[in-house]
């Protein structure tokens, strides 16, 4: 059964990369950092129990979209791009059939394009696909790679099978983890919508010297003849206001304090790759 190409894009979640910019303090971006390093200390640990491997990742599915969250070094996380890139896959076929695929010499493997060919001159010449599952259907993937045609034992391969409802654990730690965070943004977003409407509501009473209905009539009835959001609206009476800032319309909020990682999220010790992590671009 052929696979239809996914759009090529870079997807690996990453601290540094992957925020909207310094000033970017919603919880999502609070959360991405924490999970990047736990998940990378899945797979770091994951490898470690392979034995000789050339490399472990997980990818999970983020909003339908392939996207990888944890991998024990360089390489792993590098040869994921190269199959997102070329959108077909033994990774994306377990990601969406739930289907364990083991490639055993990906140099003349020919099922996926040339994915197979260009992950074998990376450095990844047969690889092991397990879906992960959380019910019945797959929300991740457990993929390791080995250096070496046919590189990968059968105890290997029954251990990466085995390892895959442990991985169920993690994932559903992120899916909770990211999913409680955007309820959490969105109810921000809600609140300073809010303030930005209520702050313009008492520049147009100060201004009329009229009432709160009156003023919100007003408002409403510029929205409705500009045909924008009530938001935008109130957003363009602030603007109106000399040295009036984005800041005045935000919601206060305390920063969390440093050190307060919740502790099922603070990786534990263990083997890393001394190489570089991936940067730029790539890594999301």
């Amino acid at each position: 059964m052929a696979l239809s190409p996914v759009t090529p894009r870079p997807r690996q979640l990453d601290p540094h990369s992957r925020s909207a910019g310094p000033g970017d303090d919603t919880a999502a971006s609070a959360v991405v950092p924490l999970l990047s390093d736990y998940l990378d200390d899945v797979a770091v640990r994951t490898a470690a129990r392979l034995g000789r491997v050339a490399g472990v990742a997980v990818t999970l599915s983020v909003n339908g979209e392939p996207w990888t969250v944890g991998s024990s070094n360089v390489l792993a996380a590098e040869v994921d791009q190269i199959q997102y890139e070329v959108g077909l896959g033994p990774c994306l076929l377990a990601l969406r059939d739930g289907v364990t695929t083991y490639a055993a010499d990906l140099a003349r493997d020919d099922r996926w394009g040339d994915y197979g060919p260009r992950a074998a001159a990376h450095g990844a010449a047969s690889c092991i696909s397990v879906p992960v599952l959380l019910g019945e259907s797959p929300a991740a993937v457990v993929k390791v790679y080995s250096g070496e045609v046919d590189g990968l034992s059968a105890a290997q391969r029954d251990l990466a099978l085995a390892v895959a409802p442990e991985v169920a654990g993690g994932v559903r730690l992120a899916l909770t983890l990211g999913e409680q965070a955007q309820a959490l943004d969105d109810r921000a977003t809600a609140m300073n919508t809010r303030r930005v409407i209520d702050l313009a509501l008492g520049i147009l009473m100060e201004r009329g010297q009229c009432s709160a209905a009156e003023a919100f009539d007003s408002l409403r009835t510029t929205s409705q003849h500009r045909n924008v959001k009530l938001r935008e609206a109130a957003q363009q009476v602030l603007a109106s206001v000399p040295g009036a800032g984005s800041s005045d319309v935000r919601a206060p909020f305390r920063a969390r304090p440093e050190g307060a990682t919740p502790a099922a999220l603070r990786p534990r010790p263990g083997p890393r790759d001394s190489g570089p992590r991936p940067s730029g671009p790539n890594r999301r």
